[in-house]
């Protein structure tokens, strides 16, 4: 069984989105996060987003900017779109929140690897 890398939590962040090196032309997606974690998120989104896109994303209104990569997709849409699972790159502590101590970790859990 896979593990998460850190604690998700459910957070309503907006942030509007795009593929990294699309057209001028391109309109940009506002969307909210619903549920973040150290690492990445989780959005719904109307457009055709694949597993392995990589994303510009933006937090609406703040000059905070990041890539992403789509790294789940759900098999089913929603009235809201479809959901992704987003891992950021090369950005730490984007959301500029502190998360609460990760009950995953080593130190918490030593034996959790031998399971």
């Amino acid at each position: 069984m896979r593990r998460r890398r850190s604690i998700r939590i459910v957070l309503r962040i907006p942030l509007i989105i795009n593929v990294v090196a699309s057209s001028p032309e391109t309109e940009w997606e506002p969307v909210e996060t619903v549920t973040v974690s150290q690492h990445g998120a989780m959005i719904r989104t109307r457009q055709n987003f694949q597993v392995g896109d990589t994303l510009d994303i933006r937090v609406r209104n703040k000059d905070r900017s990041a890539q992403a990569r789509v790294v789940w997709r759900s098999s089913r849409a929603t009235p809201e779109g479809v959901e992704l699972g987003l891992e950021i790159l090369e950005q730490t502590g984007f959301w500029e929140i502190t998360f609460p101590p990760d009950r995953w970790s080593e130190r918490t859990h030593p034996r959790a690897a031998d399971r």
